[in-house]
């Protein structure tokens, strides 16, 4: 059965045959319930697309257009460059049925492509194939739909991630209106389909929870609580409302800002003498913050700045946009030209209706962007002014005068803890210039532009950071602790035992060239790619987009390799923020769905480092070794990096070996063994074609030298002496923070500054 092909009709839903169990809405194909992930490989925050009139290119938020229904079918949508992905969670397991399961729809048909996943929710995906939109001068939507149903998967999809692959149209990138899943959420007897869903982030504080019930429940026993304590299957249920209750859902009553929350469901039934039925425990995360203003909202006819903003003697306050200064990636802020002089000031002022209660959520800090002018009189004094309406406050700005003359965007940060203003009744804010003092004689003139007002709670700032905060929370603790203890007496220098291996079958030094020094398998470059310093003579350089090797005579030179197999390398990846970053690659075709790959190499999902909050560190990305023939998951040797330096910023030796006969999977890591696995004893064949630096999951950026391919699985003793020339030494700086006296080793020194800043937390304010 083919598996993706372009639709041109509407949607079929699915009723499932008597034997499946299931009725028809509940494996209806449904919109997403939750954004998992955006991935923004700019690294800047910023997304493009369509908004519900059509306009283009705008600012939009991912989760607004592509969760739920969207706001305006075939019309609004979120661009995908190059290496930018969204991965969108269903309320239940993704299951198969007749015709398609996944449909989604890209918006712009000018040639737009993606990479199509589905994935757990967690980190394990497979690729379902690629989309390539016709290039029709952007007529109409294109829709495309995938089948599931001869894929068997190890784990429970849940979610779909959808990656783009160029930079094609006017936004660019592909335009994804919208994804749909067949998704089936029959819970069994205990409650399921948590929305907020497990694990989510940014959740609005203002949420209310609810949930799919158990298959006879009647009444529902809530538990809720900032710890896993309040939640378990001892503790007390919540009082208000009086439990169990008959409501699928229940209201918080307001949630503080950037705290996670758990919750527990028990389902009830007192006809049946198994209830209750003890539910899991599920957790969120609420946003770190509440927007006042982004500025991004008005516009000149139904909805002017000067409709929310009044402005009190000033000259002038207008809507800025690009190409006038605006903070981020937004195209408006607001300019306010100022005067002052003797009893006359400029003030703009926002009024509140309803009044905002900023106390509740655990607002302490107001945050806002300025951007100066190089002629800007600073004789004056900035300032803002919170009002409860039966007090006013000013808060001068404190910072130096000159920086409003600085044509950059600076945060100004107010301490709202200690101000003289009910914080749960502002009934308004302002901002304005005036003397500094009533009998100051001095005037003056000129332009400053805000942007991106926000409320916070106390914040993790860099610069206040204790010694030997490691996970970059400000405090010190067991997190930490359990970095120091993993990378214990770690040292730069190390010499490990060396045997000489056998001739490889393949040995590229990059210098200067991609010939084949063992060999007549040379490579021949595709795209631009260049020759820089590497570790022995020179190394390739790769740009992470059309850069790559193509291995001449692959197939005679993989036909000798069936059971066995060594990659061994040099590798220093750039410092980007490319998602799917492959090393080297066989056998894959854009546009043929599930090609043979018997290789893929590469590090996917986040190379440029990521914060797990369960292990409390900075991950670097999922590094992916497959080997076998066919591709399955049984020839998968997959897990997070732990640190960022593993695959970028600095040059590392990697050897990946397979030896099918005895089922085993090896990495190392400088010489030591890094990860493993048993069980793989898919064999290696029906290899025709290899290349380095692309491949299925993407381009490889950054640098690659000393690329050597052996006919066995190397021992760690040939892996040291090909790394290090014969020497057995290596002399690589370390990987972990923990070394906090800089003596390239981690030992008792180290946990004496540790131990030493124990408890040690630094929040501000």
């Amino acid at each position: 059965m083919e598996k993706s092909r372009l639709l041109t009709l509407a949607v079929i839903f699915l009723v499932l045959t008597p034997g499946g169990a299931a009725l028809a809405e509940e494996t209806a194909l449904e919109y997403p319930c939750y954004l998992l992930d955006a991935y923004d490989a700019d690294n800047n925050g910023c997304w493009m697309g369509m908004d519900a009139e059509g306009d283009w290119p705008v600012p939009v938020v991912p989760e607004q257009l592509l969760v739920g229904p969207p706001p305006a079918l075939h019309v609004s949508g979120v661009t995908l460059p190059t290496d930018h992905w969204v991965e969108l969670k269903f309320r239940g397991r993704i299951v198969d049925g007749p015709g398609d399961d996944i449909v989604l729809v890209e918006l712009d048909a000018v040639g737009e492509q993606a990479l199509v996943f589905i994935t757990d929710g967690c980190g394990q995906e497979y690729l379902l194939g690629f989309v390539a939109v016709p290039n029709i001068n952007g007529y109409g939507p294109t829709i495309t739909g995938f089948d599931i149903a001869d894929i068997s998967l190890p784990f429970v999809p849940s979610a779909v991630r959808v990656v783009g692959i160029d930079l094609r149209g006017g936004s660019p990138g592909f335009d994804l209106g919208y994804v749909r899943a067949r998704a089936y959420a029959s819970c069994g007897y205990t409650a399921c389909n948590p929305n907020p869903v497990d694990g989510a982030e940014n959740v609005p504080a203002d949420a209310v929870l609810n949930w799919s019930p158990g298959y006879s429940a009647e009444k529902h026993i809530v538990h809720f609580g900032t710890a896993r304590s309040d939640v378990d299957p001892n503790a007390t249920a919540v009082g208000d409302p009086a439990q169990p209750q008959d409501i699928n859902s229940f209201d918080p009553n307001g949630l503080e800002l950037n705290k996670t929350y758990y919750w527990r469901i028990d389902e009830v039934n007192d006809a049946d003498a198994n209830s209750p039925w003890t539910g899991d425990i599920w957790s969120f995360t609420t946003t770190d913050c509440l927007v006042v203003d982004n500025f991004e909202s008005y516009n000149i006819s139904d909805n002017r700045l000067l409709d929310t903003w009044m402005r009190i003697g000033a000259r002038f306050v207008y809507l800025s946009t690009h190409p006038n200064p605006v903070h981020g990636c937004e195209l408006q802020s607001m300019g306010v030209e100022y005067n002052y002089g003797g009893d006359l000031y400029s003030e703009v002022v926002r009024t509140f209706s309803p009044t905002q209660d900023w106390a509740s959520v655990g607002i302490k800090v107001l945050e806002l962007f300025f951007h100066g002018m190089k002629g800007n009189d600073t004789n004056g004094q900035m300032y803002i002014c919170l009002s409860d309406g039966d007090v006013n406050v000013v808060v001068p700005y404190d910072g130096d005068a000159n920086d409003i003359r600085s044509e950059t965007w600076q945060p100004w940060r107010i301490d709202l803890q200690n101000l003289d203003v009910n914080l749960s009744n502002i009934e308004h804010i302002s901002i304005g210039f005036r003397n500094r003092t009533s009998e100051s004689p001095g005037f003056g003139f000129g332009t400053v532009f805000f942007d991106d007002i926000r409320l916070y709670p106390s914040r993790c700032l860099k610069e206040n950071r204790p010694d030997a905060d490691f996970n970059g929370d400000c405090a010190v603790g067991f997190e930490d602790l359990e970095e120091m203890a993993y990378s214990w007496l770690n040292t730069r220098h190390n010499i490990y035992p060396v045997a000489a291996p056998n001739a490889p079958a393949a040995w590229y030094k990059f210098d200067g060239n991609a010939y084949n020094s063992a060999g007549s398998a040379h490579g021949q470059p595709r795209g631009s790619p260049t020759y820089v310093p590497g570790v022995h003579g020179q190394a390739i350089s790769f740009d992470g987009y059309n850069d790559s090797v193509e291995i001449n005579g692959a197939a005679a030179l993989f036909s000798k390799i069936s059971t066995a197999i060594t990659i061994a390398f040099w590798q220093h990846g750039a410092d980007s923020p490319h998602l799917t970053d492959t090393v080297c690659c066989s056998d894959y075709t854009y546009g043929v769905y599930d090609p043979a790959i018997a290789i893929n190499l590469g590090c996917f999902a986040r190379p440029q480092g990521r914060f797990d909050p369960v292990q409390g560190l900075a991950l670097a990305g999922e590094y992916n070794w497959d080997c076998g023939s066919p591709w399955s998951f049984d020839g998968r040797l997959s897990g997070d990096h732990r640190y960022k330096s593993e695959w970028s910023g600095r040059w590392n030796h990697w050897a990946f070996t397979k030896d099918a006969e005895a089922g085993k999977m090896q990495i190392f890591l400088n010489g030591v063994l890094y990860d493993s696995r048993t069980d793989a004893n898919s064999p290696v064949s029906a290899i025709t074609s290899f290349e380095i630096g692309s491949g299925w999951y993407g381009g490889y950026d950054g640098l690659l030298d000393d690329f050597r391919i052996y006919d066995y699985a190397l021992s760690g003793a040939e892996i040291a002496y090909v790394a290090t020339n014969g020497t057995g030494i290596f002399d690589v700086p370390l990987m972990s923070q923990a070394d906090l006296n800089a003596d390239d080793q981690i030992n008792f020194k180290d946990f004496a500054i540790l131990a030493d800043n124990w408890l040690k937390e630094q929040l501000w304010p």
